[in-house]
C-alpha cells in the first residue's frame, strides 16, 4: 500500500509543482495590480509612479528628457514634485535669467529642472530658479497671513518657509512694512500668489530706495510717458530698458528701483521659452488659469495646457473649477510651449507632494544655509503628500490661557502604598545527570539438534498359495 502511495505521489509531484508556481504567479500579479492602483503613497490616493516618483513613464526619455517645475522639496541631490534629480558637476544654474550656482538653491524655491535619464537615475542638465517678486512690504495683515509687495498680494500658508537674511527661522510677527523680501510663489492670477518661501533680505526704513523684481504678464502699455502694466501694476520704464519686440501678453521679468516717489524699470526682459524638443515629458504643479487673449484651454507655468483626450480634458475642467490648492499635471510637449496632459491630480501640497518617506525616519541631509528647515509641523491647508513634514516657522500657536476656578481646591490624592519587594529567588544550579549507558542484552544462540529419522524394517509377508484343483460346489437353486 505504501509503495503504491509513493508511486502516486511521484507521478503527481511535477503537476503539483506547476500548479503551485502558477498560483504564486497569479498572487504576485494580483499584488502588482493592487500596488498599481491609485491607493497611492501613504494611502493618499497619489501614485506618481514613473522614474524617481515623477509620474513620468520612461518612454522617450533617452533623447528628449524630462522637465519638472515646482518648489525644491528636499536636498541630498534635489527633489521636485517627488522626483529626485542628481546634480552633477556639469549642471547649469540660472536665477531669473542671471548666472547662478548650486548655492543659490533653497528649500521652497520655485525651479524648472531639465533632466535626462542616465542608468535609472535622473541627471539635471539645467536648473532655473524663478522668483515671483522682490521688493518692500507695503501692507501686511498678520491675522490673515497676507501681505502686499509691489502691488502683489502674497498669501502666507502654515507650510510657507519664512527665513531671515541669515537663513534663520522668521516668525511672521517680525515682518514689518518697509522690509525688503524675496518671495518664491505659485501664480494664482490677477496679481495673487501663494508663497512657498519668503526671505527677509533687509530691514529698510520707508522711503529708502531698493531694487525690485516682478514676474508676470504685460497687460497694457503706454508710450507717453513710457509705462507698462504688469499683473495690475503700472510701472515706469527707463528709456532703452525694454527688450525690443515685447507685446501685450508677453511673459516678462521686470527689474528696477523701488522709490517712495515711484518705481522705475531698469530692465524688462521676456521669459525665455522652454528650449526642449517635441516629445519632452513635462511634470509641474501650479494653478490653472484661463487662456489669455482668447486662446482656448488653460495656462500653467507659461505653458498652454490641453487634455490628451476627452477624459483628460474633462479632468482639467473639473480641476480648474475647484482650485483650493495647486494641481499636479504630467504630459508631453507637443508644440512650442504646449503640453498634452495625460495625468491630473488636483489639490496637492506642492511642498510635500509625492515625497518618498525617509528610510528609518532619518533626517534628510541639510544643505548649508537651510539647517532646520525640513522638519516641523505639517502644512494644514492640504496634506496629501508623503514622507517629509516641512517646518512652519510662520505659524505661532496661540497661548492657551490657564483657567482657574475660584473657590476650588483640588483634593490631595494619597500616595499609593509602596509595593513590597519580592525577594529574589536563589539561583538553583541544576545537576547534570548523564543517563546510564544500557547495553543491549545478548541473545543466546540456540542450536537446533539434528534428529535422524528411525529406520523401520517392514517384515516381508508371503501370500499363501491356494491348492490347485479346488472345486467350488454349486449352490442349488431353491
Amino acid at each position: 500500500m505504501k509503495a503504491t502511495l509513493k508511486a502516486v505521489v511521484r507521478a503527481w509531484l511535477p503537476g503539483l509543482r506547476f500548479v503551485g508556481v502558477a498560483c504564486l504567479g497569479l498572487m504576485l500579479g494580483l499584488v502588482g495590480s493592487i500596488a498599481a492602483t491609485p491607493g497611492g503613497i501613504g494611502g493618499t490616493g497619489i501614485d506618481p509612479g514613473g522614474i524617481g516618483g515623477t509620474g513620468i513613464s520612461p518612454g522617450g526619455i533617452g533623447g528628449t528628457g524630462i522637465v519638472a517645475i515646482g518648489p525644491v522639496q528636499r536636498f541630498g541631490s534635489i527633489f521636485v514634485n517627488g522626483g529626485e534629480y542628481e546634480l552633477p558637476a556639469q549642471t547649469r544654474y540660472r536665477a531669473d535669467g542671471q548666472p547662478a550656482s548650486e548655492n543659490s538653491l533653497h528649500l521652497g524655491d520655485l525651479v524648472r529642472v531639465h533632466a535626462v535619464e542616465q542608468g535609472g537615475r535622473l541627471d539635471a542638465l539645467a536648473v532655473d530658479i524663478s522668483y515671483a517678486v522682490i521688493g518692500r512690504v507695503s501692507q501686511i495683515d498678520q491675522s490673515q497671513g497676507r501681505l502686499v509687495v509691489l502691488g502683489q498680494t502674497v498669501q502666507i500658508l502654515p507650510g510657507t518657509l519664512l527665513r531671515t537674511a541669515e537663513d534663520q527661522p522668521l516668525p511672521l510677527s517680525r515682518l514689518k512694512v518697509g522690509d525688503e523680501v524675496r518671495i518664491s510663489a505659485l501664480d494664482q492670477g490677477a496679481g495673487h500668489w501663494q508663497a512657498m518661501r519668503l526671505t527677509q533680505l533687509s530691514v529698510q526704513p520707508a522711503g529708502h530706495g531698493s531694487p525690485f523684481l516682478l514676474r508676470g504678464k504685460i497687460e497694457a502699455t503706454s508710450a507717453q510717458p513710457q509705462r507698462v502694466k504688469i499683473n495690475g501694476v503700472w510701472l515706469s520704464v527707463r528709456s532703452g530698458a525694454a527688450q525690443t519686440g515685447l507685446t501685450v501678453g508677453a511673459e516678462v521679468v521686470a527689474r528696477g528701483s523701488q522709490q517712495s516717489q515711484g518705481n522705475v524699470i531698469d530692465s524688462l526682459q521676456a521669459i525665455a521659452p522652454l528650449a526642449a524638443p517635441i516629445g519632452t515629458r513635462v511634470a509641474m504643479v501650479g494653478f490653472l488659469q484661463a487662456g489669455s487673449q482668447g486662446r482656448p484651454g488653460w495656462e500653467l507655468q507659461g505653458f498652454q495646457i490641453r487634455g490628451a483626450d476627452a477624459l483628460m480634458q474633462a479632468q482639467l475642467q473639473s480641476a480648474a473649477r475647484s482650485q483650493a490648492a495647486p494641481v499636479f499635471i504630467a504630459g508631453t510637449l507637443t508644440a512650442a510651449q504646449t503640453v498634452a496632459v495625460e495625468r491630473v491630480i488636483p489639490n496637492v501640497n506642492a511642498l510635500q507632494f509625492a515625497l518618498p518617506p525617509l528610510a528609518g525616519g532619518q533626517t534628510p541631509p541639510a544643505k548649508a544655509g537651510d539647517k532646520g528647515s525640513v522638519t516641523g509641523a505639517t502644512p494644514q491647508f492640504i496634506s496629501n503628500g508623503a514622507g517629509l513634514n516641512l517646518s512652519s516657522p510662520a505659524f505661532v500657536a496661540p497661548t492657551v490661557p490657564t483657567v482657574i476656578q475660584p473657590g476650588f481646591t483640588a483634593p490631595s490624592i494619597p500616595a499609593a502604598p509602596a509595593v513590597p519587594q519580592v525577594p529574589q529567588m536563589p539561583a538553583v544550579n541544576m545537576l547534570t545527570v548523564a543517563p546510564p549507558v544500557v547495553a543491549p542484552p545478548q541473545v543466546p544462540v540456540v542450536v537446533t539438534p539434528t534428529v535422524a529419522p528411525p529406520v523401520v524394517n517392514t517384515p516381508s509377508v508371503t501370500t499363501p498359495a491356494l491348492p490347485s484343483g479346488l472345486q467350488i460346489p454349486a449352490v442349488p437353486r431353491p
